[in-house]
């Protein structure tokens, strides 16, 4: 990582030079003595832009406009101020009233939905501004699984907190716990096998993760039968992963310096039978879907995020390669084992549900062949390493089921300072906000199932 020491009248500065080279800034916090830092990436090339304030904060938003929910951030958590004013908590808090731009016009009704939901889901809060059954105008309320995660990791760099990492989101165990790792390791050399095995249990995260987004796609459009289907393909991957780790949600499996217990080979062999199965089996139910009229009424042309919507927020994952945004950490930075494997990038141009849902068929069959390659290529040996986290400002991004995920910790004299986590769900909430306006209520659950983003992952 290129660190760039600047000032506060140098900061916006520096920061237009690598926007315009083609960086992307992927998180920006500050540390609770007030230093920022604005972490930009291209390809593999990570660069820290930091300074100390003199006074007020320089605001970024202003070059880079989704600056501005990290602004916000780090106005509630650390106290920043910023020169061009105060900026709204993204927090539920009681001494703080919400902010409602309500839509005025003929005939103009609210719909509120949440922020409790029905069934066993996370809690959030969207407002809807309706003139009868189209949407003219949706604000979703987050911040209700905040837990304080950043702050409780904080503390002697020698504790091992992998356990709390892997519960920020449950179903992004395996990826968090990847970046938790790799800070932690500090570059040292990590066991081949133990790469090996991270990446199969990483691609199998992102196999349970899309073929039930899948699945949830067909029971929100009532096609019952492949609904059924999607799931018992979904619980056979959830049987699978305990025979792998023991947990049905691989908690518990990747830990600094390697993994915590290796897989033996005759495991790995029926995993290699299992996922050609699942390959199949997948295969048959896209082509079900694909072939269903009424299905493809539903997703085609709804819930549409256009590429330049998309850029502009700074989304990421398969949201936005479903809007033809070409980006996948595992090609770009080739973390793990990942630049020696073979993968394409999934993308779709035309950024509705139904591209969304063909971005998620097209990423399964890339993580069973990823899966199958590891498993082929996999030596006996060791899985685990001692490890010493160094001093430093450390930074890992890894490509999660849902995009691109970035840890960061500030280390001095053996204890974290600071701990930063930046989920893929930050960046792409606020599309929602883009993509439903224009459909009707019934079609919300719909949109909201292909986006398939976590509260608690955003919530932190």
């Amino acid at each position: 990582m290129i660190t760039i020491e600047t000032y506060s009248a140098g900061f916006a500065a520096e920061c237009s030079g690598l926007r315009d080279s083609g960086h992307r800034l992927m998180h920006m916090f500050a540390e609770h003595g007030g230093r920022v830092h604005a972490l930009f990436r291209k390809d593999s090339d990570v660069t820290d832009v930091t300074y100390v304030p003199e006074g007020k904060a320089v605001p970024l938003s202003p070059v880079v406009p989704y600056a501005m929910g990290f602004e916000r951030l780090m106005a509630e958590s650390d106290g920043i101020e910023f020169e061009d004013g105060p900026r709204a908590p993204l927090v539920i808090r009681k001494d703080y009233a919400i902010p409602r731009n309500h839509t005025v016009g003929e005939d103009v009704f609210e719909i509120p939905v949440g922020p409790v939901h029905a069934g066993i889901i996370e809690p959030g809060h969207f407002r809807f501004s309706v003139a009868g059954e189209p949407v003219i105008e949706l604000n979703p309320t987050l911040g209700f699984t905040h837990r304080g995660v950043e702050r409780l990791l904080e503390g002697p760099a020698s504790k091992d907190d992998s356990r709390l990492v892997e519960r920020i989101s449950g179903d992004t165990c395996v990826a968090n716990c990847i970046a938790y790792s790799e800070i932690m390791e500090s570059g040292a050399d990590i066991p081949e096998r133990a790469r090996h095995i991270r990446v199969v249990l990483a691609e199998m995260e992102r196999l349970q993760a899309h073929i039930g987004a899948v699945s949830g796609i067909c029971t929100d459009t009532a096609f019952c039968v492949p609904s059924a289907v999607g799931g018992g393909i979904h619980e056979k991957l959830l049987r699978m992963n305990v025979g792998l780790t023991g947990h049905r949600l691989l908690m518990n499996s990747v830990v600094p310096g390697g993994v915590r217990r290796d897989i033996p080979q005759e495991t790995l062999k029926r995993l290699d039978d299992f996922i050609l199965e699942i390959k199949f089996e997948m295969e048959e139910l896209a082509s079900v879907m694909m072939d269903s009229a009424a299905l493809l009424d539903r997703l085609e042309g709804t819930g549409v995020l256009k590429r330049t919507d998309a850029e502009e927020l700074g989304m990421v994952g398969p949201i936005a390669r479903a809007s033809g945004v070409e980006s996948d950490v595992r090609a770009e930075v080739g973390y793990e084992l990942y630049g020696r494997l073979g993968m394409r990038v999934v993308t779709e141009p035309k950024g509705d549900v139904h591209a969304r849902t063909m971005v998620r068929l097209g990423e399964i069959t890339e993580s069973i062949s990823l899966i199958h390659q590891c498993i082929q290529s996999m030596e006996p040996g060791e899985t685990r390493v001692r490890v010493k986290p160094e001093d430093g400002v450390r930074c890992a991004v890894v490509e999660a089921p849902r995009g691109e995920l970035v840890h960061c910790a500030v280390i001095r004299d053996g204890a974290i300072e600071r701990y930063a986590i930046r989920d893929p769900s930050f960046m792409d909430w606020p599309g929602m906000s883009r993509a439903v306006p224009g459909n009707v209520v019934p079609d919300f659950p719909l949109i909201n199932k292909s986006f398939s983003l976590s509260y608690s992952g955003n919530d932190l």
